[in-house]
């Protein structure tokens, strides 16, 4: 957060550090225009002129919502836990950081997995030189076989993969395959590689399947770790959580897995506290993505926490947020017994959910 336009610039150069070393690609005035939007200023522009003449304080929550819903997708990760955590992260000994496991290379795994489903090229039966060419894209993408491990950085609009280097350094001992130049040729028209200034970028066959692959990774991997237990758990699942844009992973991680306790009978009190201030926040989308992190763990116990939703709506969102009266509210909902069941039936489905209430809500507002 920042009131300053001192405290703005940094925030915009932590931010560019942020991807960088997360392994995202993501310039500079990218991450002002971020950091302006989260503001609440119409740009950059609009920021340094509005801040160079006074101070402006900025709601914290406000900030975060906003910042959010400017990033791409595969931002989220990085840029939820360093505003939960509070500091930018350190590279290991391969120059790699915790985000880049966490936000990127899920990314890499299932770019990997989809070319070799879809794309013709890189399927067997596709005519000669098709295991070359399945290695050229798989191989690259999965460390190389160079002299030096390769490190894909993401472009998170795109979800093309990008390295840099020589046909040696990106191919190996593929380079001096005889067919070599023709089939990278092939995989340059089938629009599978872009090289240009030794910048290669490997882009997706289908991002929105490269997408959803990974999102099914981040759920897979925390309903393992949550069956183990522990400290493993909470992270994993902050993870998923934070790649569905939940604010405060962390915290949301640790009312579902309910760190001490094997069995799930009722819901953990901090998942209720939680969905009373998403919702009192105005915000449906994420009370309906914490639903479904919970249903994914705990199954047994998810339709009681279901159906605690009809009071979150009816007290924090509509009584505190939206400002309804209670009695047109009473009045509204006499007549329509089936709202509560209509919320719940909804809660599956975050934009659904959202339409359904937010309706609900006009319709309320606009009796007399």
């Amino acid at each position: 957060m920042f009131s300053t336009l001192e405290g703005a610039k940094k925030f915009a150069k932590n931010l560019k550090s942020l991807f960088a070393d997360s392994g995202i690609i993501f310039p500079l005035n990218r991450c002002q225009k971020a950091a302006a939007i989260a503001g609440g200023f119409r740009d950059w522009h609009d920021l340094s002129r509005s801040l160079a003449e006074s101070d402006r304080p900025v709601d914290p929550d406000a900030f975060r919502r906003r910042l959010i819903a400017f990033l791409p997708q595969p931002c989220w990760i990085p840029a939820l836990f360093w505003l939960d955590e509070g500091k930018l992260e350190t590279m290991d000994g391969e120059g790699l950081s915790h985000n880049y496991y966490r936000a990127v290379v899920p990314y890499v795994f299932s770019s990997s997995v989809i070319h070799r489903s879809k794309s013709a090229l890189l399927r067997p039966g596709s005519g000669p030189g098709q295991r070359l060419r399945e290695s050229m894209v798989v191989s690259l993408l999965l460390g190389g076989k160079g002299s030096k491990r390769l490190i894909p950085q993401l472009e998170p609009d795109t979800l093309a993969l990008v390295v840099s280097g020589d046909a040696a350094s990106l191919f190996g001992v593929d380079a001096e395959h005889p067919r070599f130049e023709k089939d990278f040729a092939s995989l340059v028209a089938a629009g599978i590689f872009e090289y240009e200034d030794g910048i290669l970028r490997v882009l997706p066959a289908d991002k929105d399947e490269v997408a959803a692959h990974a999102a099914r990774g981040f759920t897979d991997r925390a309903q393992y770790f949550v069956g183990v237990g522990g400290d493993e758990a909470v992270e994993a699942l902050a993870v998923a959580l934070s790649a569905t844009g939940v604010e405060q992973p962390t915290r949301v991680a640790e009312a579902v897995v309910d760190k001490g306790s094997e069995t799930q009978i009722i819901p953990p009190g901090p998942i209720l506290e939680l969905l009373s201030k998403l919702a009192e926040d105005g915000e449906l989308v994420a009370v309906s993505r914490a639903w479904r992190v919970f249903n994914m763990i705990h199954p047994e116990s998810a339709d009681l926490l279901r159906d605690s939703v009809p009071a979150k709506i009816l007290s924090p969102y509509l009584a505190r947020n939206r400002g309804i009266d209670a009695g047109r509210m009473v009045g509204w909902m006499s007549t329509r017994s089936e709202w509560a069941e209509a919320a719940k039936a909804a809660l599956h489905d975050p934009a659904h959910f959202k339409k359904t209430v937010d309706e609900m809500a006009d319709a309320i507002a606009a009796t007399r």
